[in-house]
């Protein structure tokens, strides 16, 4: 049309050249808030979880040629709903360097076009840039060749915070004792029915348990320690699947006096109690992987201040949202828990921890039914792959 503005020129991503790069790999330190996302680990019918987002973060940064191809581990895996403070994962990555720790030039790559610098990439502040406000990246370090954030981790802690209420601490604190130590947890876990049928052991040992008022509770209003905040920290080399779940499960049922500690001593006896009786877990929202510990490999994490900084100020705003909105609602529980009539009743503070409806009478639980053993369920799996028995099938006929 004459007098119309020339056509705009679509714009043509330009290709990233990774043969004139080195590799390096390395561990990264990032932590999540993973209470509106669907877990850690990629997921085929979900975009929405931590890998995702981060495996997103890397592409785009240019960082990895290919998700397939980076050799990605993870330390450990979180459910739905749960964080992570100090999570790894160790990959290879683009390299600004031409030598050095860990530095590598794979088959394809030429060295000969290398940009002089001495200077690396800021790991950080590039993966930061583009990820989700929940999810930050902290520290990196160069590790070994062979080495696996998985594999390699010697300790993993989680944290599982939630408010006092009408709990009896001390009677939590008697029951969380007897769990130290190797034992075999099958009653405090789920069995995965996807690996029953593999020769699974379910012996994991906790070498600590603490329950401790948190140092961060700021709760000042009517000196009600009903609202102090609790800190549950259980340390161990590697945990089951939901085991630190099911485990404040059952302590819930001691701190509210519906079992005693010594339930936890009866659980652990798998020769009495071989199969674990139908309870529901605890919510998985206030659960934390809080740190991991790689005993006998050298980690040198490099703190970048920029990005350490940026990442301080971040969680501030988040932590200053939640607590705004925390402190509101703590301060409508004031006043109406001073009118005439009002029970004095806390146990809305425990009760949201409980995944579904509360049961109207409770039972014990050595006196509930029972879930499928492993047993029960290898020959279920063994059943399905192979069909049903032949008679059955002749009777069909």
């Amino acid at each position: 049309m004459e007098g119309a503005p020339p056509a705009k020129k679509m714009k043509t991503e330009r290709q990233f050249d990774f043969s004139k790069c080195a590799r390096r790999k390395v561990a990264l330190m990032f932590a999540y808030l993973g209470w509106d996302y669907d877990g850690l680990v990629v997921q085929a019918d979900s975009d929405n979880t931590i890998e995702e987002y981060v495996f997103h973060a890397l592409e785009k940064t240019k960082l990895i040629e290919s998700r397939e191809a980076c050799g990605w581990t993870r330390c450990g895996r979180t459910d739905k709903g749960v964080s992570a403070f100090r999570q790894v994962a160790s990959l290879i990555v683009r390299s600004n360097l031409k030598e050095g720790p860990g530095v590598f030039w794979s088959e394809g790559t030429n060295a000969a076009n290398w940009k002089e610098t001495t200077q690396e990439i800021d790991f950080c502040q590039a993966l930061n840039g583009v990820l989700p406000k929940e999810v930050r990246v902290l520290a990196w370090s160069v590790v070994p060749e062979d080495f696996s954030a998985r594999f390699n981790c010697t300790q993993r802690v989680y944290k599982y915070f939630f408010a006092r209420g009408q709990l009896n601490v001390d009677a939590m604190i008697a029951g969380s004792r007897l769990l130290i130590g190797e034992h075999d947890f099958r009653n405090f876990c789920r069995i995965d029915k996807n690996k029953a049928r593999l020769e699974t052991s379910y012996v994991r040992t906790i070498v600590n348990v603490t329950l401790e008022s948190s140092k961060w509770s700021c709760d000042t209003a009517s000196g009600s320690s009903a609202y102090d905040m609790l800190e549950l920290t259980v340390v161990g080399s590697s945990f089951l699947w939901h085991q630190i779940r099911c485990i404040v499960a059952v302590l819930l049922a001691v701190g509210s006096g519906r079992e005693s500690p010594e339930v936890i001593s009866q659980l652990l006896d798998i020769n009495t109690h071989p199969r674990r009786p139908q309870y529901g877990m605890a919510s998985e929202t206030p659960l934390c992987l809080f740190d991991c510990s790689y005993d006998g490999v050298n980690l040198e994490w490099t703190w970048q201040p920029r990005a350490l900084n940026a990442t301080i100020v971040h969680l501030q705003k988040i932590w200053a949202d939640l607590q705004t909105k925390a402190n509101m609602v703590r301060r409508m529980l004031g006043d109406l828990e001073e009118l005439p009539g009002a029970s004095g009743d806390s146990n809305g503070m425990t009760d949201y921890l409980y995944c579904g409806p509360p049961a109207k009478n409770y039972i014990p639980l050595l006196q509930r039914p029972t879930c499928d053993g492993l047993e029960d369920k290898r020959e279920k799996m063994n059943a399905k792959q192979n069909g049903p028995p032949q008679s059955l099938l002749t009777e069909s006929l």
